[in-house]
């Protein structure tokens, strides 16, 4: 793998953002607006998927990507204080208090922040205004939730993977192939009646890979983004009060 071109720096600091799926990796250098510095790098999630993979994975993500001064990091798992408490799509119970942030602060020198990757693209669309809500539709189902800027409560969507009958509302890819678009859309529609009732949302924000697949006239409360919202968000992360 070669390592992308960066492109001439605008600002500093410069932030290398990774946003980790369930399938994918992706990453990038930003400049203090969020803007790209680099061509994305994109590589499969590593499978199967263990801390110790993980850690050797950013450390060569960071290497290829050099020339930063910190590192964001979103992972679609429970996260707290810098550390991975559980994964969705592993059951390895060695995630469980994996202290990603600082083992990657120590190998890679830099100052390194970790959220859960609905939380990093949360940033990237929040406005900080009220009870603000993004859900994330790629591998799995992410949701972040915002009180005023701040995070507030989280709830980890588990995909339904392995459930054939795809009882208990599963909404990422393995729904969206096995009902089709507009049956997958419809079922989408119904959470997002459901998350106004749990919520009491001020406005909700749809990102994800698979946020572009949706067949649905959104209410006015809603607004579907895009992925680069958490490019915004990894620069965020440094500089919005997130409680």
């Amino acid at each position: 793998m070669s390592p992308p071109t960066a492109k001439r720096r605008t600002s500093r600091p410069v932030t290398l953002a990774i946003d980790m799926g369930g399938s994918h990796i992706k990453a990038a250098l930003l400049d203090a607006t969020g803007h790209l510095l680099s061509e994305r790098l994109r590589m499969d999630t590593p499978d199967p998927l263990t801390p110790k993979r993980l850690l050797q994975t950013l450390v060569g993500v960071a290497k290829s990507l050099d020339g930063h001064d910190r590192v964001s990091i979103g992972v679609n798992g429970l996260v707290h204080g810098g550390c991975i408490y559980a994964i969705a799509v592993t059951a390895d119970p060695a995630f469980r208090g994996f202290d990603l942030a600082g083992k990657l602060r120590r190998r890679d020198r830099r100052p390194v922040r970790l959220l859960n990757d609905a939380q990093m693209h949360g940033l990237g669309f929040i406005r900080g205004r009220g009870v603000e809500m993004v859900i994330t539709l790629g591998t799995g189902l992410g949701s972040a939730l915002f009180i005023d800027g701040k995070l507030g409560p989280h709830v980890q969507f588990l995909s339904g993977a392995g459930n054939e009958d795809l009882k208990g509302g599963d909404y990422g890819d393995l729904a969206l192939r096995a009902l089709g678009r507009k049956r997958w859309s419809r079922r989408v529609g119904r959470l997002i009646d459901l998350l106004h009732r749990l919520t009491n949302f001020d406005h909700l924000f749809i990102g994800g890979g698979n946020a572009r697949q949706l067949s649905l006239d959104l209410p006015r409360d809603v607004t579907r983004g895009d992925n680069s919202a958490a490019l915004v968000g990894a620069v965020r992360m440094w500089e919005w009060d997130v409680g």
